[in-house]
């Protein structure tokens, strides 16, 4: 995808700066793959645009919640190309650098030469840990992703923790109550085909743009009914 993107003008600054840094570092670099599979065969999801002023010509205005959410910048955004033999490119090379990468980088550095053994990371000539990063290259120039690169293309403040802890036990969850209250108005458990026009719409964004489903089934999991939640808020 490519986009023109509003971003506040202090965190495209940082993030030039950042990207600056980033040049200065190494100007070309061959990775080699890292997954077992071709680039050919890595399957790629393109995101669909969403015509809302169709949509809400229709009857089922829903911009207003994405709005909300701050999220409009990245729908325009899929209005523009995707670059899927680019992506294909980076991805097979792509791996992720945080803090257990930089610590087996020090071991390697110790295991070649053990008189680096208590220096520092600077003093063994390796660059402080600072974030966790999706890192790559691709026709050579090194390629580093991380959050607020993401958070300045979508034009939003880089705040906020991800815990990776999923929802416990979804049949006991006590997030069933308040979903089923929510979206079905109802205590029971409700199906996909109980869900009004609107949710449904909303739903099927989050599938194709938002949250990725896998499978052929229409039913939600509860994870995806919590982040419909969320996003009605």
């Amino acid at each position: 995808m490519a986009s023109s993107s509003s971003a506040p003008e202090s965190n495209v600054q940082d993030t030039t700066q950042q990207v600056e840094g980033q040049q200065e570092r190494a100007a070309y670099e061959l990775k080699g793959m890292t997954m077992g599979i071709k680039e050919w065969q890595l399957k790629s999801q393109t995101e669909n645009p969403v015509d809302f002023a169709s949509l809400a010509y229709h009857g089922c205005d829903i911009k207003r919640f994405y709005e909300t959410q701050g999220l409009m910048n990245y729908f325009n955004m899929l209005n523009g190309p995707t670059y899927k033999t680019l992506i294909r490119y980076f991805w097979v090379r792509a791996s992720v650098y945080d803090k257990e990468a930089s610590e087996d980088e020090v071991r390697e550095k110790i295991l070649i030469d053990p008189s680096l053994a208590g220096k520092t990371r600077e003093e063994m000539g390796l660059e402080p840990f600072k974030r966790t990063e999706i890192r790559s290259s691709v026709i050579g120039i090194p390629v580093h992703i991380y959050e607020e690169i993401i958070a300045c293309v979508l034009g939003k403040e880089a705040t906020g923790n991800y815990s990776s802890i999923e929802i416990p036990n979804y049949k006991t969850s006590p997030w069933n109550d308040i979903v089923n209250m929510t979206l079905f108005n109802s205590k029971q458990p409700g199906k996909y085909s109980d869900l009004s026009m609107k949710n449904k719409m909303l739903l099927k964004i989050q599938y194709e743009n938002l949250l990725p489903k896998a499978g052929g089934s229409d039913q939600p999991s509860l994870t995806h009914k919590v982040t419909l939640l969320t996003e009605k808020r």
